[in-house]
This record gives structure tokens, C-alpha cells and sequence, in this order.
């Protein structure tokens, strides 16, 4: 599966004014929007949620030609925003019943709007049919085809299939989920009919650029995985990922890895984690982009590549007594180099509260950063934190 976008025709000239006035406008939203978040984020559920309702209406309308126009695929930084779990049930109905369908992700659409990719993990099936539910499990998800327009609402491009809930309704299960996700044009990766299908990269193409999504899972019994004739998931398998690797159609491409893997709701990766996510950035991947454990851990720098290795909850209606903040990390590539990761506090302490998922407001976040930063210390790697955001990078800046 690929996605592209088609070439413009108009003159170049027009193309630079477009984009300009395209960027301009996009950001000065984004800023007024993030301000809001600065002085009150209740301000974004409250009687002001009109007035942030109205602003992004005005971008879409004010903005449309030339944001949907290519200008914007002249070369300059790729955005490519990660975030983490994602099931739609428990709380994050419940707060859909009560504050109407989309009010979870209200607070979310500024920050989705500054990335040119969007990916999560998506971890429940969405299916109608129930034949084939796990019933050896603790936990069994499923979503509703409905379910898929809050991942809509914010225009998730991409979601991560790799994981131990996405057979929790068979293959049966399996089909349908695959199904919804393409009537609703959502990409996926790291689920298949069989082995081969499940490890096939999903690649993207946009502004001259190409970019690899593999997703794959190192948690869940073996009947979960995808064999040569049974569907299933991705395996973690390293030897596998490095034949891919030297694939002549896997170069000069960005090389982005979801993993879902760790311990639940440990703050540290093991040490045979540490050691995976080396050898897969030695590999040649830009980035491992991990969850599983429900909270976030600490990012590390190694080489020339990031290593998340995890993002914690996203959307997910959990209340438990464990539940942290959680992070989304956009990732900066300028063509196919990483240059810097930028990392964004998303409310996640839910045990009490409704669930309206956003960005911390600033001193929230700045409060967040310096304790997560700790985690990421420990991996040898440090965090600048500015503007209750937090940044690592790969270039000195000029």
C-alpha cells in the first residue's frame, strides 16, 4: 500500500506564495489555539470551546486551496507525528455519551494539525462480528466502525496493527478490521493473512519523500502470530527485519519501526529491549517506535536514530490507579535524516476525570518534562525542554 500525492501544475512562483500564505495562516492558528491551551485548558471544554471550535473552522475554510494544493510538497522539514495506545471503550465511551461523540479529541486537532503524518497504535479490532472472541484472555477489545471517526477527526493517516489485541476477535476479526480501516482510507501495517502479508511494509510517499512503516509485536501467545498459511500479527523477528533491510527497494527511504513490547507499566525498558532497539537502529532503522506498557518510558538517542521506547496511552478509556501522563513525539526529517524529535505531554491521568484527551497545558508540561527527562537521562540522552515541550536533537542548530 502506498500513499501519494499528485504533482502540481501551477506555476512555481504561485506554488511559494501559496505555500507561504498556507504557513503562515496554518501556525498563527496553531499559536492562537496554543495559547488557549497556556492560559486554561479548560478553556477548550468550557463556554470558549465555540470560540476553538470557530478557529479551526477558519482554517479549514480560509486556508483550504492552498493546504490541499501541492505547494506544500516542496521540499522542507517532514513532520511525522507518533502517539501511543489507542481502544475506545470504558471511560472514553462513557465520556462520549455524556460530552457527545468527538469531545475526546477536541483538545487534540490543534496539535495533529502541525504534523504532515499522523500514527497511532491501534489496539483493539474493529469489528461487527463477535464469533470468534478470545475467550482465554483477561482482556478482550473491540471497537465499532463508528469508533474509527474519532481517529478521523484528527486525520490519523497511519495505525500500528502490531500488537496482542488486534486477533482478539480471530480471523474474522482480523478481515473486518482490515476492511473498516479501508473505507475509511486509514493505512495500516503489521497484520495479514499469513506471514509474509503481515511483515509487508506499508510505504508512504509525500514531497518527494518515501518513507517504510513496519509494524511488528514481541508480546502475545504464539497463536496470535501470522505463519506462512495462518493470519495473525508480526513477530519480532530481528533476522527477518534485516533481510528486509537490504532489500534494494528498502533504500533511501525513511525506515520507521513500530514495536509493541516491555513491561506493563514499567517506567524502564529491560536490558534485552535495550539491546533489540540498538540492533534495529544499527540495521538501519530512523526510528523504534514503542508501546505496550501504558506509560510512557524514556527516549535514547542512539547513533543517527530515536529509540521511543514508550509512548503510553493515547485514547484509551482506562481509570486505573497505575495511569500517567503520556507523550506523542513528532519526529523531523529533512529528507531521509532525522534532525530532531520534539515531545509533546498528552493528559493521561485519568482516574478521576473525564476523559478529554489533550496536549498539558504549559506549566503542566514543563512540571512533566523535567521528570520525564530523568527517564531519558538514564539512556544517556538529554532533553531541552522549551515552551512545555521537550526536544532532542541530531543537528547542532544554527
Amino acid at each position: 500500500m502506498t500513499k501519494k500525492y499528485k504533482k502540481s501544475k501551477s506555476p512555481i512562483f504561485l506554488e511559494n506564495a501559496s505555500y507561504i500564505i498556507s504557513l503562515v495562516g496554518k501556525y498563527l492558528i496553531i499559536s492562537i489555539l496554543r495559547l488557549y491551551e497556556i492560559i486554561d485548558q479548560s478553556l477548550l471544554y468550557s463556554k470558549h470551546l465555540i470560540v476553538f471550535r470557530l478557529a479551526i473552522f477558519t482554517q479549514m475554510i480560509v486556508f483550504l486551496i492552498p493546504l490541499s494544493s501541492d505547494v506544500q510538497k516542496h521540499p522542507r522539514t517532514l513532520k511525522v507525528l507518533v502517539a501511543g495506545d489507542v481502544m475506545f471503550n470504558w471511560g472514553l465511551r462513557e465520556t462520549r455519551q455524556k460530552r457527545g461523540d468527538f469531545a475526546p479529541v477536541e483538545g487534540l486537532i490543534p496539535l495533529f494539525l502541525e504534523a504532515d503524518l499522523r500514527m497511532v497504535n491501534l489496539e483493539t479490532p474493529i469489528a461487527n462480528s463477535q464469533e470468534e472472541m478470545d475467550e482465554s484472555k483477561s482482556y478482550v477489545f473491540n471497537a465499532k466502525p463508528e469508533d474509527i471517526s474519532l481517529l478521523k477527526k484528527i486525520n490519523i493517516d497511519l495505525v500500528f496493527l502490531g500488537n496482542n489485541h488486534s486477533m482478539d476477535y480471530g480471523k474474522k476479526g482480523l478481515e473486518e478490521t482490515i476492511e473498516n480501516l479501508k473505507k475509511e482510507n486509514i493505512l495500516f501495517a503489521g497484520m495479514g493473512k499469513n506471514l509474509k502479508e503481515a511483515f509487508q511494509p506499508n510505504q508512504i510517499s509525500i514531497r518527494n519523500k518515501s518513507l517504510n512503516l513496519i509494524s511488528v509485536s514481541n508480546i502475545g501467545e504464539s497463536r496470535l502470530f501470522a505463519t506462512e498459511t495462518k493470519p495473525g500479527v508480526a513477530p519480532l523477528q530481528i533476522n527477518r527485519l534485516k533481510k528486509m533491510m537490504i532489500e534494494k527497494e528498502n533504500k533511501d527511504k525513511i525506515q520507521l519501526l513500530s514495536v509493541h513490547w516491555g513491561i506493563e507499566y514499567s517506567p524502564e525498558p529491560t536490558k534485552e529491549q535495550i539491546k533489540q532497539a540498538h540492533e534495529l537502529i544499527n540495521l538501519g532503522f530512523n526510528a523504534v517506535i514503542g508501546h505496550h506498557p501504558h506509560i510512557p518510558q524514556g527516549i535514547e538517542k542512539y547513533k543517527n536514530g530515536i529509540i521511543i521506547y514508550s509512548l503510553g496511552n493515547f485514547l484509551f478509556g482506562s481509570r486505573n490507579q497505575y495511569l500517567n501522563h503520556n507523550i506523542a513525539v513528532m519526529l523531523h526529517f529533512d529528507n531521509q535524516e532525522l534532525i530532531f524529535c520534539e515531545i509533546i505531554p498528552i493528559f493521561g491521568k485519568f482516574q478521576d476525570s473525564e476523559h478529554l484527551v489533550r496536549p498539558l497545558s504549559y506549566q503542566d508540561a514543563e512540571d512533566f518534562l523535567h521528570e520525564y527527562s530523568i527517564l531519558s537521562q538514564s539512556l544517556n540522552t538529554k532533553i531541552e525542554i522549551k515552551n512545555g515541550r521537550g526536544y532532542i536533537y541530531f543537528k547542532k542548530r544554527k
